[in-house]
């Protein structure tokens, strides 16, 4: 291992030293300039091999947390992490749940018995502590969907009270990109809200020839979510005791005593048809006892209050998260840090510097902005999560959330995406904070990669706050910049502060959102989700809406 253990800690401190941290306001050259210098601190101690990769519960994100608290205190931000506003820190309690025995059996009607360990045939994956047993029937829901809105209901005429569903992997087309990866990933809440006690993805033809082994090889690890105070898991499907993913013959084998041939069902999903469910004939059970590790790690909270009186209660909330990957479990490799110099230092360094530029301003935004760093992103939004869940200021004054989450820095950037900008009034809000200083903002030139429903604050979205996700955009050099970057160094231990960093562009970077998140601030009104906008409407359906323009 390769370890550069404080080399770039005392250049960072006298980095940090040399820009001062409570320097007056300056003409803006010489102030860009001090703020590259102070960005270029900030990424150098985040991403130093003594902060080991920042993994979440580990010294080094604690040293990281230490970090960042202690910049929010320099500038005399109050603290946010509860709602005595007596503490930095929101504690996060995590379980990592871990499969200690695992058993699915069916009976067909003619008496035939039939039996499955975890990792033969079937993949369980616990979603609570302790044993489930369960004594129950088989679903086909098809996709699993229910979405009235586009005219689906894989439930119709099908009675799943109690039983196991065994919805296909993946979507129809049709639907729109994000909405798409929304009901992807809630299709287990679907499940619940029908009554079903497991939910169990089968092969769709596009995954049927991936190996079992290295579907084991995900499914088979511990899962980790975000726990209460006693130890209880979160789930936002609290009615589904166990999920998992079915091998193809297992599943051949069920749809077979029905009557139904798998790879005819899977071809004609692949080709546009909507499969239709169906009961498969027998009893069967479901048995598996999970066990979980515990530990703790905090997101770091700092508010700065408002000067209005009439909107300081109102809460503009600016993010990124503080966590990385870690150390590799790799102990042959040379270096088995990964830094996260890009993922996510950078969008830690400009929350800092977005705080501080506000902070010291002479005129303080009318409403209150908070400065939220999360752990936990890179196991699943699990910080965010937990913060959306029990806020430390009331759910319904958070008005906003600009979420900075890996902007790539190695090219001077002309624009920027706000990811999510199209479903609610922020993004005529960004469009007009980012003219302001001269940097345009475009439409998501990555649809494919539903960006705007993966990061934290899509976690905020799912609460019913008009949210966006800030990224430098594909202008320029952006586009080639930002695919070197995913394919070289993304999660990668070449993920380091050595990279081609432009430290100006980090340092307009810094005042692109220092503008959205006063602009957000100072705003006449709150921010609102477009009519007829499907997140909106999903999260918020009683909330206040604008006419898309």
């Amino acid at each position: 291992m390769s370890i550069r253990r404080l080399a770039g800690m005392g250049a960072a401190l006298s980095l940090l030293l040399a820009g001062g941290l409570a320097a007056p306001v300056l003409a803006q050259s010489s102030e860009d300039a001090q703020v590259a210098r102070r960005m270029e601190a900030h990424v150098t101690f985040l991403a130093d091999d003594a902060l080991e990769g920042r993994d979440t519960g580990s010294r080094g994100y604690e040293l990281a947390a230490l970090y960042v608290e202690s910049h929010f205190f320099a500038l005399g931000l109050t603290p946010a992490g509860n709602a005595e506003r007596t503490s930095w820190r929101q504690p996060v309690n995590f379980a990592e749940i871990s499969l200690s025995a695992g058993q699915m059996s069916w009976t067909v009607p003619n008496g035939t018995a039939h039996s499955w360990d975890h990792g033969d045939g079937v993949a369980l994956i616990p979603s609570q502590v302790g044993e489930v047993a369960l004594d129950t029937g088989f679903v086909f829901v098809g996709y699993g969907l229910d979405v009235p809105s586009h005219g689906l209901d894989d439930y119709d005429g099908l009675d799943v009270e109690g039983k196991v569903v065994l919805a296909l992997y993946g979507m129809p087309e049709g639907l729109p990109s994000e909405l798409a990866a929304h009901l992807g990933s809630a299709k287990a809440t679907t499940a619940f809200e029908h009554g079903a006690v497991g939910y169990i993805m089968i092969h769709s033809a596009d995954t049927r020839n991936i190996p079992w082994s290295a579907l084991m090889g995900y499914f088979g690890e511990p899962q980790t979510r975000w726990a209460t105070a006693d130890g209880v898991p979160q789930s936002d499907a609290p009615g589904i005791k166990v999920e998992g993913f079915l091998s193809q013959p297992t599943t051949a084998m069920l749809f077979e005593a029905a009557g139904q041939n798998l790879t005819a069902i899977q071809d004609a999903a692949a080709a546009g048809a909507s499969p239709k469910g169906f009961e498969i004939p027998g009893a069967a059970s479901v048995s598996l006892t999970a066990e979980a590790r515990y530990f703790e790690s905090p997101n770091v909270v700092a508010i700065l209050p408002g000067s209005d009186p009439s909107v300081a209660d109102e809460v503009v909330v600016v993010m990124g998260h503080l966590d990385h990957v870690g150390i590799s479990d790799d102990e042959s490799a040379e270096d088995r840090i990964s830094n996260g110099a890009m993922d996510n230092a950078t969008g830690i360094a400009t929350l800092i510097e977005v705080a501080r530029a506000l902070s010291l301003s002479d005129e303080r935004p009318r409403r209150s902005v908070m400065f939220l760093a999360v752990t936990g992103e890179e196991l699943g939004l699990l910080g965010s999560s937990r913060f959306a869940a029990d806020p430390t200021v009331p759910l319904e004054d958070i008005v906003g959330v600009v979420n900075l989450d890996m902007p790539i820095l190695t090219y001077d950037f002309v624009d920027v995406v706000a990811f999510g900008a199209d479903h609610s009034t922020l993004g005529a809000i960004v469009a007009e904070a980012t003219a302001e200083v001269g940097v345009a903002t475009v439409p998501d030139y990555m649809p494919e990669e539903n960006l705007f429903v993966r990061s934290d604050h899509y976690e905020f979205v799912k609460a019913g706050v008009p949210s966006v996700f800030l990224a430098t955009g594909p202008g320029g050099e952006g586009r080639e910049a930002t695919a070197a970057f995913l394919a070289d160094n993304y999660h990668q231990v070449s993920d380091e502060v050595d990279l081609p960093f432009d430290w100006n562009a980090a340092a307009r970077f810094v005042r692109v959102n220092t503008s959205i998140a006063r602009t957000i601030a100072d705003g006449e009104e709150r921010p609102m989700w477009y009519e007829g906008d499907e997140f909106g409407d999903l999260f918020d359906a009683d909330g206040p809406r604008a006419t898309r323009p």
